[in-house]
């Protein structure tokens, strides 16, 4: 398997859940890009105001505010990055709810690191 090259590349990854991150973190070693981490909504807006990174991972369920309304925010002044959403919600509605929001594509956890890097392939 081929691994994306996100080399000088910058990827916040938005999620709550300290294992989910560890998975993301050792996936994206494979990458080379830089990771960047929020564990809220609204530490992820600080970090894309601040770092301006190249693509964002998304989870929809976080402590302080919905992944969609972080995602709907950070579309007023960004409809270029990549947003894909991370949820473990498998129903129809979960999804058109992200993609409304601005989201770019979805992953539906648990995700394989296959599909992961299939996914970012896309925007890379």
């Amino acid at each position: 398997m081929s691994f994306p090259n996100l080399q000088n590349k910058t990827v916040l990854v938005v999620e709550d859940d300290d294992m989910s991150f560890l998975y993301l973190n050792q996936l994206f070693m494979l990458t080379h890009c830089k990771l960047l981490h929020a564990r809220s909504g609204s530490e992820a807006l600080e970090i894309f105001n601040s770092q301006q990174p190249d693509m964002i991972i998304m989870d929809i369920q976080l402590p302080d505010m919905d992944g969609t309304v972080v995602t709907s925010k950070i579309r007023q002044s960004d409809n270029e990055i990549p947003i894909i959403a991370q949820t473990a919600g498998t129903s129809g509605e979960d999804q058109d709810k992200a993609l409304k929001a601005g989201c770019s594509a979805i992953l539906i956890k648990p995700f394989t690191m296959e599909k992961l890097f299939e996914v970012i392939s896309r925007f890379a």
